[in-house]
């Protein structure tokens, strides 16, 4: 498909691009979905993200015997059961719903479970949350369409482990919210994580589920037997926000756009900060709006340890640049839906620049141009490379396969990104 491109981009700061409503943030939902089917009672949900991820996860969840009912976006669900297993469960690409059940499946199931999803699913790491589930007696088998697992002979009643995280803080997530519904208090300790903000998504909402977790930065303590069920309203995505974000900065324009939580633990909120250091504006002109205008004034320089999917983002963004730019903290990249760290640098030659990779961590961008004739962009079926070759287009055109790869966690992207830009 085309890019969309604004017809003239020149002389145009301080006319606004259309109003943007973001979708509900995919770590969000796919944290409350779980918790909200461990917490005894009903919950109710409002606000989530409506897309392949989350579908998948709601799905496996009404498969393991929960009550799960939709109804004028409010998902309702009863929880505080062990899951009922028979049916198998199709995971798609969704890591987050693969790494999240996989305790609460290994340590509580009533028998054993069949796990399938896409062949690139199960490529990626799980050895380090597995093997503590493994000590225990569960059981892992793969084969070519998925995996076998056979719950452990009698569930915990708390955990006390350390966890080698290095490769995901998911794996972290997962075994902290299955352990605030065993009976006692559990302890997790590690010595390095990858994404550390995203622990402080997981007990952020598991303070909002009743509990009252406790996180440090090498352990977190984690009550048991302490979810109760809630009726809440889950925030706007800000990694979804981040391809608009950087519209704004390419075009010069200023949007608006929401709703998000300024409070928010996402780490993808970085966002607004990587935008004023490179000479944006940002402020917030409503309790959960956000307006952003003004072109970068220089080139990125940011450590994305902590919100590495903003790379793909901000790399095409660096391609669009006045000056050089370099990112670090990348080192997760290689392991997502495909190889991100690859794609990202493809994506900056594709738009005229140079990308060096250093080691596994850093980017970096020296902007150029483009030839005029191109082949089309590979996102390589994943969705934030998609969002970042839209950020691309906005200047420079060109092609893009695939564009149905953002179902994954933003089904109406091309939609709303046609609407912000037609003025």
């Amino acid at each position: 498909m085309p890019l969309s491109l604004p017809q003239d981009t020149s002389g145009t700061l301080g006319v606004p691009l259309r109003p943007v409503r973001i979708p509900g943030s995919k770590s969000v939902t796919n944290r409350a979905l779980l918790l909200a089917a461990l917490a005894p009672g009903e919950s109710r949900l409002r606000g989530g993200l409506e897309a392949e991820d989350t579908r998948w996860m709601c799905e496996a969840l009404g498969n393991l015997g929960c009550d799960v009912s939709a109804d004028s976006g409010q998902w309702s669900l009863r929880g505080g059961h062990r899951p009922q297993t028979g049916t198998p469960l199709w995971l798609g690409a969704s890591g987050t719903t693969l790494r999240f059940l996989l305790p609460w499946l290994a340590l509580t199931a009533t028998g054993p479970v069949r796990l399938e999803g896409d062949p690139r699913l199960f490529e990626r790491p799980l050895g380090p949350l597995l093997d503590p589930l493994l000590a225990l007696g569960a059981r892992w088998a793969s084969d070519a369409a998925g995996a076998w697992l056979h719950p452990c002979p009698e569930p915990p009643r708390r955990l006390a482990w350390d966890i080698d995280a290095s490769l995901s803080s998911q794996f972290l997530t997962g075994l902290a919210l299955t352990a605030a519904a065993l009976p006692e208090t559990s302890l997790l300790t590690w010595n390095q994580v990858a994404s550390a903000s995203y622990l402080e998504l997981t007990n952020q909402w598991l303070r909002r589920f009743g509990c009252e977790a406790d996180l440090q930065e090498t352990h977190w303590r984690i009550p048991g037997n302490s979810l109760r069920a809630q009726d809440l309203e889950l925030p706007g995505d800000w990694s979804g926000a981040a391809a608009f974000l950087a519209a704004a900065a390419v075009t010069g324009r200023s949007l608006r756009l929401g709703p998000l939580d300024p409070e928010d633990a996402q780490g993808d909120r970085a966002m607004v900060d990587i935008l004023r250091a490179a000479g944006c504006q940002a402020s917030w002109v409503g309790p959960q709006e956000l307006q952003v205008s003004g072109r970068l004034q220089r080139g990125l320089d940011a450590d994305l340890t902590n919100c590495p999917d903003l790379g793909p983002v901000l790399a095409a963004l660096a391609a669009l640049a006045p000056g050089p730019s370099e990112l670090r903290g990348l080192h997760t990249l290689p392991l997502k839906e495909c190889d991100r760290l690859d794609a990202s640098a493809d994506l900056v030659r594709w738009l005229g620049g140079e990308a060096q990779i250093l080691g596994d961590h850093t980017l970096r961008i020296r902007p150029g141009t483009p030839s005029r004739d191109r082949r089309p962009f590979d996102p390589r079926n994943d969705h934030r490379m998609a969002f970042a070759a839209a950020v691309g287009g906005l200047r420079e055109g060109g092609d893009l396969l695939t564009p149905h790869c953002v179902a994954k966690t933003f089904p109406t992207f091309w939609e709303v990104w046609r609407h912000m830009v037609a003025c």
